[in-house]
């Protein structure tokens, strides 16, 4: 007891020292994908000394832009800019007088700054040189935007709603606890190892920044989702563990013996959750494998402080919190003997009850977060929508083409008109020259002798996400080209991720699954209950995804989630990540369950009693989980960020419908239709069911128990 103490005391001592300044160790993008044609071309741009404008600087002149002092003014700040520490190229309305830099009333102007590295470089090098060059500068104001600078606020407004949602949340998690357990030291005992969870999780974040891109948003996610997984844990060890008191077993037996039974059931379900995160691995998005790394993570770090450090505290202290004879719930008993004695109306009933929770979700629309994300009045969302009316384009919405190696000048002029004519497409700057449809309006420069890589950009005012983009992209991609080239910008960023979210679906689904029914088969010796427990838990996460259509997509019930902007889509990373976590949550619960009815099977033998004991006895405890874990949710679904929002408010439907509908309805009436059927399984995979030396007298102390309370209630 006194090494597992030490050990726990020195692992807090590390981990708290090492989730010190975890916010500043990660990155506000990671949003875009790897290994596509887009992401090589940003690769080859940042590789010769280009690179696309992710910071965007607006520039207010009290008179015209194009006055003497504002000319004087406006080159001397864009020069100041390029001077900057992380600051790759500037291109600036003065000297260049592009008429895409210049806003349609002739008194703001444009600077794009691309700045070195990768996101996470790209966001530290913004945020040190923002506060340098914005305000009032000589008869101009100076104010910042861009995606480097959108991704930064919303990193910030996610870090004050994490910070504002859990001194809200704890207590009230805390005090469901108290209801639950009728003891403020029970109820102490899962917020603990919830701390204990998150801690560890943002202490491997900060670890895990220094060798991969992880998204500050992450923290937000591991947050919730490792205090709910860990609260879930410790209820099912800590409701273990009392009823074994009430057994009559000593207080270290009875913690051991918790360990023992509700500690297998803790790491089987961490197994199949951390199975469930590895899918997303498969999409090539920084952000979404970070997610992965990130829930693996927490869950093993929730399971590993549930079977290790909970049972030494009650050992310890397990005297203080008494014990309860009574663990089954009367009013699940009751529903599952009605569910399991006429199973067909049940079943059908509740099925149309998820068949239209479900019909929503065909009606999706896919697109990708923008600064409407951001709440209405912030800086970054204001300064985009004024970029969109005021300006003919936008610097950090053109396309680029790298062309390696360079083809002579004459190739490049002619390449650069062809662009200059596609629909779409307001001006073409190369390094010969900048166009408009098809012709030559200024000479810029002649191609470099010996110059490894050439590029040129696209100017276009057209939404990146937008069909005419995604046609513009086409188009420039099927034309002609004089060598080697590869189309970049933000236009192209979009269509590749969408493309390569489709193509990582199937993969994913077929990996989860897969993973999943292998675990599941080898816990439960069962063929069909992995395949029934697949398919729930697919159920659940459809009918979440249905409610976050009806709710995001088509603009309901905002009196019930608060304000946010109503695009007309849905964030297409939003859903994988929704899904693998609503997943996992399912078949977490699934195994509590499963654990149940599994134990009073083997030891009774009465198919029908197992599963009204396994609901009985499980009813009250997932409820509870369901119920916390929703509670977490909140403070997502409280956050002023639409994404994150988005993400409370689908889990928690998840979660409630699944502890409700699924759990108490559609999982009895199913096993009771198919029977014994079951528990059949091939002869490699049968064997014979673990018992310890006390497990057949519990198997008859729990059929006795449910003799008498179904006597008592007829």
């Amino acid at each position: 007891m006194r090494t597992v103490w030490a050990a726990v005391l020195c692992a807090v001592a590390v981990v708290c020292v090492t989730a010190l300044g975890t916010t500043a160790a990660l990155s506000t993008g990671g949003y875009n994908s790897v290994g596509t044609e887009s992401a090589h071309a940003d690769a080859l741009l940042r590789k010769f000394g280009g690179a696309d404008p992710g910071l965007v600087l607006r520039v207010r002149s009290e008179g015209s832009v194009d006055s003497a002092q504002a000319r004087s003014d406006g080159a001397a700040l864009a020069r100041r800019v390029a001077a900057q520490p992380g600051v790759a190229a500037v291109e600036s309305y003065w000297p260049s007088r592009s008429p895409a830099l210049r806003a349609r009333d002739g008194r703001s102007a444009l600077i794009g700054v691309a700045l070195k590295g990768d996101e996470a470089a790209q966001a530290r090098a913004a945020s040190r040189l923002v506060p340098r060059v914005t305000g009032r500068q000589g008869v101009l104001r100076v104010s910042p935007g861009g995606r480097v600078w959108g991704g930064i606020q919303a990193a910030e407004l996610g870090e004050r709603d994490l910070v504002r949602a859990e001194l809200v949340i704890a207590p009230v998690v805390f005090g469901c606890l108290v209801l639950a357990f009728g003891s403020l030291l029970a109820a102490l005992f899962p917020l603990l190892v919830g701390a204990l969870a998150v801690a560890g999780a943002w202490a491997f974040l900060r670890l895990l920044g220094g060798v991969m891109e992880v998204s500050a948003i992450s923290l937000n996610i591991a947050t919730a989702l490792g205090f709910g997984l860990a609260v879930d844990y410790a209820l099912l060890v800590v409701t273990r563990f009392r009823e074994e008191g009430a057994r009559g077993l000593a207080v270290p037996d009875a913690a051991v013996e918790a360990a023992r039974t509700a500690g297998r059931s803790v790491l089987v379900s961490a197994g199949v959750v951390a199975l469930a995160f590895s899918a997303l691995w498969v999409f090539p998005f920084p952000w979404l494998r970070s997610m992965a790394v990130a829930g693996v993570a927490v869950v093993l770090l929730a399971a590993t402080a549930s079977v290790v450090l909970l049972p030494a505290l009650l050992a310890m202290l397990g005297s203080r919190i008494g014990h309860r004879r009574a663990a089954s719930s009367p009013a699940w008993r009751r529903l599952a003997r009605w569910v399991t004695r006429a199973p067909w109306p049940w079943a059908v009933c509740c099925a149309v009850l998820m068949a239209a929770l479900v019909w929503p979700f065909g009606q999706a629309q896919w697109g990708f977060a923008d600064e409407r994300a951001l709440p209405a009045g912030s800086q970054a969302r204001e300064f985009t929508e004024r970029l969109r009316t005021d300006f003919p384009a936008q610097p950090d919405r053109d396309l680029i083409i790298v062309l390696a190696p360079v083809p002579d000048g004459r190739s490049v002029d002619d390449y650069a008109r062809r662009i200059s004519a596609v629909p779409g497409v307001v001006q073409v700057t190369a390094p010969t020259g900048r166009y408009h449809d098809r012709h030559r309006t200024a000479v810029v420069q002649a191609v470099a002798d010996g110059a490894t890589a050439v590029w040129l950009k696209a100017s276009t005012g057209l939404d990146p996400q937008s069909t005419a983009a995604a046609r513009l992209v086409e188009r420039v991609r099927e034309l002609r080209v004089p060598g080697p080239h590869w189309v970049g910008g933000s236009p192209a960023r979009h269509v590749d991720a969408k493309t390569a979210l489709a193509d990582g679906v199937p993969w994913a689904v077929l990996l989860m699954a897969a993973t999943t029914l292998a675990a599941l088969l080898l816990y439960t010796r069962s063929v069909l209950i992995p395949l029934k427990a697949v398919a729930m838990a697919a159920l659940s996460l459809t009918a979440s995804l249905g409610s976050v259509v009806y709710i995001f997509q088509e603009g309901h019930l905002r009196w019930l989630v608060g304000e946010f902007t109503t695009t007309g889509f849905l964030d297409m990373t939003i859903p994988p990540l929704l899904c693998a976590i609503a997943f996992a949550l399912s078949l977490d619960y699934e195994v509590f369950l499963l654990a149940r009815v599994k134990e009073h099977y083997d030891a009774g033998g009465d198919h029908r009693e197992a599963i009204i004991e396994g609901i009985a006895r499980t009813g009250r405890l997932i409820t509870v989980a369901a119920a916390v874990f929703a509670i977490s949710m909140a403070g997502l679904a409280s956050s002023d960020i639409t994404t994150l929002k988005m993400m409370g408010v689908g889990l928690g439907v998840a979660v409630l419908i699944d502890a409700t509908l699924v759990r108490g309805i559609l999982v009895p009436a199913f096993m009771q239709l198919t029977g014994r059927a079951n528990w059949w399984a091939p002869a490699w995979v049968k064997r014979p069911a673990p018992r310890g030396a006390n497990a057949p007298q519990h198997g008859q102390d729990m059929v006795a128990e449910s003799s008498a309370e179904a006597s008592a209630a007829h």
